[in-house]
């Protein structure tokens, strides 16, 4: 799975850069945002402080920090073992895919148009 997760990641920063330059900037913030988050909540779990809401973790998700969350629930095997989290985790990664792609989809039917 950590193989994916950096294929998806790389992916979708290489094809971010050759949309929008700004949106590579925004996705590896995000990404490298939602990676901290896991390990935080990791490093908390251990010590028995306080945590970061699933919640949180699942919003970093469905904007666009889904490679980075892969990454870092088998990275730091935090997370691996609640299945209601994994569900809901997935369900964010389906409906992030699916807005990018209607967006980019309505983005280039008006780019065509725009050139006509």
């Amino acid at each position: 799975m950590n193989k994916f997760a950096w294929l998806m990641l790389t992916v979708l920063t290489m094809v971010s850069a050759l949309i929008q330059p700004w949106l590579t900037a925004v996705f590896l913030s995000l990404n490298l945002l939602t990676i901290s988050l896991y390990y935080l909540d990791k490093r908390a779990a251990i010590k028995s402080s306080r945590r970061i809401s699933e919640k949180t973790l699942h919003l970093c998700a469905l904007f666009g920090g889904w490679p980075a969350a892969l990454l870092g629930q088998f990275h730091f095997r935090h997370k691996t073992q609640k299945k209601p989290f994994i569900r809901i985790l997935w369900c964010c990664i389906v409906v992030n895919i699916a807005v990018i792609s209607a967006a980019g989809y309505v983005y280039l039917d008006w780019t065509t148009v725009q050139m006509s």
